[in-house]
């Protein structure tokens, strides 16, 4: 029996409650979820792991003095007191990393993400990527990488295997590496990409739907134009792969390829898509060793080989004067002013992380390009003080205008660095001029451009914002707002759950004397009741004034079809979107809904299963009291669990019959799409008459041992279900609620601030 762990290791590390100080709950107006996020998150602790702040504004004036110490002796005070104002009241939320970074005395990179290649298609270059990728993880930094440089399954080897098994089978290596590495409380975060050319496309596209692999990554496939043309016109696509050693051909039709990925995406969101050939033909660093060659985590920077995410987000919530009334405006002066703090501020996180890379391959690229990231949040917030609806199109004309007015002034101010500071090193003013998305800047930014060069290689991006956004009281991101209200449940059992509401929602209440949210004005849209076709134009919109890439998800009805998120994504790839995610409602178990999901199994994805002659089974022996169990579990020939047949005791003994109906039911569940973790989830801890113990684990019934043989059939051991990956979905690792909501490509809980992003 392979070795699990018992009952009381598995609660060894479980995080325990921290009592919040009095002063943290006051300054945050007693809200509980914004204090423990910042609290426990990113406030400063010392050596032994206390915190020692207790309000934010001693985080912020701990980050503008650091970020400020990279300046010359006589201008530090100055841009001390400049970064306090511009961090004060969250104006600006930096990366979840940089807050925690700046005055860390551990070893810690300030940059949340980087990218970077497995160099060659050898052995010797995956492991080489293993270590490299370990080490990042340590630092806190997450990991991008692409495996189109691996041969594909099938070609030949010059070792005992003769035949290569493929780039696709060495992405569990990955997602191991990346979820052994802890980062305080989290595990680090990886995206795999493949070229859709690649004769290794469609195993790529369907290895998620085996629940044992690639648990700890996000994938994503990177298209061409060629390749979508070819689906437009339904026409063959010819998939190869060459270096000096394999030569690999095939054709497909292209509408192949498309059908399978559309449906994966809409069984369980992924695998996301990047448009390649846009990416590339937008970015202002496509020469000098600068070429984007991947994307981080989230995708919304693409980035070249050891290339870093240097982010923060400007709250445009902020800059709204007169909200709620007929005189709300923008406050162009604040805003402005925040956003060229906001450029100087993330130029000197370069210099000031310097020596704080992981690697020296990824200090040499960050201050090679000196590109940085300056986004927004907050946006659904200001278009709703402002009394804009998300999703009309005068609103889409207006945040067109609002972000090339943003973009021109970033530009604008790294310039003036340049002058300052000096440009990039990498900085060429003729091929940087000659980049498409520099000839669409205003004509003036040009002209400084050309005299004055430019001290960041790329300067915009729109990230998502994690926990930020909990802590800054926001939207996050680009996102509308998710929700209205969210159901927290009471620490004390008397109170049972109550109404939270979102903070613009409250606001606009306590303004207008109003109790009931529907009350509230058509324009206080939510991600769900906008239609996805404006969700794409908002995208669209605003991506013409950004240089790098947008991290949105785009929400969908649970009965949306098939044919629909087709649409969905021409429409992206058609409109100039750099990438795009959906998430279809109900596809992700554990995920935060709307009341209007349907909880029963969708009947369009019942299909008949066809049993092959075949399949590939293992079989565990548990000992029971009631006699020997034996749960087999078989599965296709891509790995896929299809079959479960449990056995139990005697012929003829009711246990028996109990333990077969156990197994029919499961393998009838999973042969029409279902996910073994929910049956895991469902059966694991019921109690029965008889408590066991086989080799140290501890068997409560025969549902629980059928769960727990199950574990190790499919995962290897058995898991803490708390603990278990968030890649699909599931309940919050930090405090076990069911309140995770997927918004801007990654997860949030919004009972206890938790976020995969940040």
């Amino acid at each position: 029996m392979t070795a699990i762990e018992k009952p009381e290791d598995s609660e060894k590390g479980q995080k325990e409650e921290i009592t919040l100080p009095q002063e943290t709950l006051e300054v945050f107006g007693g809200d509980e979820l914004r204090s423990r996020v910042f609290y426990e998150k990113y406030a400063l602790r010392d050596a032994s792991g206390m915190q020692v702040e207790k309000t934010p504004d001693q985080l912020w004036l701990r980050v503008a003095r650091e970020l400020a110490s990279v300046e010359d002796a006589e201008k530090r005070k100055e841009w001390t007191d400049k970064f306090y104002w511009l961090l004060e009241d969250f104006k600006f939320v930096p990366g979840g990393r940089i807050l925690f970074g700046a005055g860390q005395p551990r070893r810690a990179t300030l940059l949340n993400c980087y990218f970077f290649k497995i160099k060659e298609d050898s052995i010797e270059a995956i492991f080489d990527w293993c270590k490299e990728a370990a080490r990042t993880y340590s630092f806190g930094g997450g990991v991008g990488t692409d495996i189109s440089v691996l041969r594909p399954r099938g070609s030949p080897v010059n070792n005992s295997a003769i035949y290569s098994t493929g780039s696709v089978s060495f992405m569990e290596l990955l997602s191991t590496t990346t979820g052994t590495i802890g980062q305080a409380g989290r595990r680090g975060a990886l995206m795999i990409t493949i070229r859709v050319d690649h004769p290794d496309v469609l195993d790529f596209i369907s290895v998620k739907k085996d629940l044992k692999k690639v648990n700890y990554a996000n994938i994503s496939i990177k298209m061409t134009d060629e390749f979508m043309k070819a689906v437009e016109d339904d026409t063959d696509f010819e998939l190869h792969f060459k270096n000096e050693r394999v030569d690999f051909r095939k054709t497909v039709k292209a509408r192949t390829v498309w059908s399978q990925l559309v449906k994966a995406a809409w069984q369980s969101d992924e695998p996301g898509l990047l448009f390649w050939d846009t990416i590339k033909r937008d970015s202002t660093t496509e020469y000098n060793d600068m070429e984007v060659q991947g994307v981080n985590p989230c995708s919304e920077q693409t980035l070249e080989n050891y290339g870093c995410c240097c982010l923060g987000s400007v709250n445009l919530s902020y800059f709204v004067k007169d909200a709620f009334t007929e005189r709300a405006s923008i406050d162009w002066d604040g805003l402005v002013q925040a956003s060229r703090y906001a450029t100087r501020f993330l130029d000197n996180v370069l210099d000031y992380n310097a020596e704080r890379h992981p690697l020296p391959q990824q200090k040499q690229a960050s201050l090679w390009s000196r590109r940085i990231g300056v986004g927004t949040t907050g946006l659904g917030d200001m278009l709703i003080k402002l009394g804009l609806k998300y999703d009309d199109e005068a609103t889409v004309e207006f945040v067109d205008k609002l972000f090339e007015r943003i973009k021109n002034v970033i530009y604008d101010y790294s310039t003036d660095l340049a002058l300052e500071k000096g440009s990039a090193p990498a900085f060429d003013a003729e091929k940087h001029l000659a980049q498409p998305f520099i000839q669409r800047l205003d004509q003036k930014v040009k002209e400084k451009i050309k005299i004055q060069g430019i001290r960041n290689s790329a300067v915009t991006t729109v990230p998502p914002v994690g926990s930020g956004s909990i802590l800054a009281a926001c939207s996050s991101g680009a996102e509308p707002v998710f929700a209205l209200s969210y159901t927290r449940r009471s620490k004390s059992l008397s109170e049972g759950e109550f109404k939270v509401f979102h903070p613009l929602v409250k606001d606009y209440m306590q303004v207008h004397r109003i109790t009931d949210e529907r009350q509230l004005p058509s324009y206080f849209v939510t991600s769900h009741q906008i239609k996805p076709e404006m969700r794409v134009r908002m995208q669209a919109a605003i991506q013409k004034h950004i240089d790098t890439a947008i991290s949105s998800t785009v929400n969908l009805p649970q009965d949306i079809s098939i044919e629909d998120v087709e649409k969905i994504y021409f429409l992206a790839w058609k409109l100039g979107c750099k990438g795009i995610t959906i998430y279809r409602e109900g596809s992700r178990e554990g995920i935060l809904e709307t009341k209007n999901v349907d909880k029963k199994t969708d009947q369009k994805t019942m299909t008949e299963f066809e049993r092959p002659k075949v399949l590939l089974g293992r079989t565990l022996k548990l000992k029971l009291p009631q006699g020997s169990l034996y749960v087999t579990a078989n599965t296709d020939e891509i790995g896929t669990l299809k079959e479960v047949f449990v056995t139990l005791g005697k012929l003829g003994g009711d246990e028996k019959a109990d333990a077969e109906a156990i197994g029919r039911l499961i393998s009838l569940y999973l042969q029409h799409g279902g996910d073994i973790q929910n049956v895991v989830r469902m059966m694991k801890g019921i109690r029965g008459k008889y408590v066991s113990w086989d080799e140290g684990v501890q068997l409560l019934s025969i549902p629980d041992a059928v769960a727990k043989a199950l574990e190790v059939l499919v995962a290897g051991r058995v898991t803490k279900e708390a603990s278990s990956p968030l890649v699909q979905g599931g309940t919050c690792p930090d405090c076990g609620e069911n309140a995770l909501i997927f918004e801007g490509g990654c997860y949030k809980c919004t009972s206890c601030g938790y976020s995969k992003c940040e």
